[in-house]
């Protein structure tokens, strides 16, 4: 518990945009004992997103291969079972690290690395599905590819007006941002219009209980 703790507060230190901090905090988690497979994983991934967000990539690559090869473990501890981190896979661990090379510069790369582990995404993850296809889009628009970034986009608003995922919601305002110089195109606009559209609907409706 100790070093998910650890793994939490790195998690969000990066959403602060605080490396040194998540940096630390990921190192710590992975050092605190009795650390599992599966936390280790992904303190390692959360250093790497330090490391990526910092410019350092042959530091984010090294921590994101060792990620991966921790998640690719088999574990039968069932010792953070609790914690309900199954979700840890090699292929979780892929589609972060190509989140973050959109942020160091080579969304190209990002695309085919977003393409490739969508394929082997099993149909229940239907949330990371939507999480995944935003962030597909963001790196087709940051690549200069309009038409393909909104065709992920709207894959993705597909899911999330049937899931009501609010993840997925920040993930395409982002993707809906990277795209705003391509405002004219087509399939842009129509894109734009139907995020306007339920973005719109989901403010009007009454908070739930």
């Amino acid at each position: 518990m100790a070093a998910y703790v650890l793994f939490r507060k790195s998690n969000q230190a990066t959403a602060q945009r605080n490396t040194q901090k998540a940096v630390s905090l990921a190192r710590a988690a992975q050092r605190s004992a009795g650390a599992t497979l599966r936390i280790r994983a992904l303190a390692a991934q959360q250093e790497a997103q330090g490391h990526a967000l910092m410019g350092n990539l042959r530091f984010a690559e090294a921590k994101f291969d060792e990620a991966h090869e921790l998640a690719a473990e088999p574990d039968d501890s069932h010792a953070d079972d609790a914690l309900d981190l199954a979700y840890c896979t090699p292929t979780y661990i892929e589609m972060q690290r190509a989140n973050c090379l959109i942020e160091l510069g080579d969304p190209r790369t990002a695309v085919g690395m977003f393409e490739a582990e969508l394929q082997s995404l099993p149909p229940i993850y239907r949330n990371d599905q939507g999480v995944y296809l935003s962030r597909l889009a963001r790196a087709y628009a940051v690549s200069g590819e309009p038409e393909q970034a909104a065709a992920a986009a709207d894959r993705a608003l597909s899911i999330a007006i049937d899931t009501e995922s609010a993840r997925t919601m920040t993930e395409l305002s982002a993707a809906d941002k990277a795209l705003q110089r391509w405002s004219t195109v087509t399939e842009v606009a129509t894109f734009t219009g139907r995020l306007k559209l339920m973005s719109g609907t989901a403010a009007s409706r009454p908070p739930t209980s």
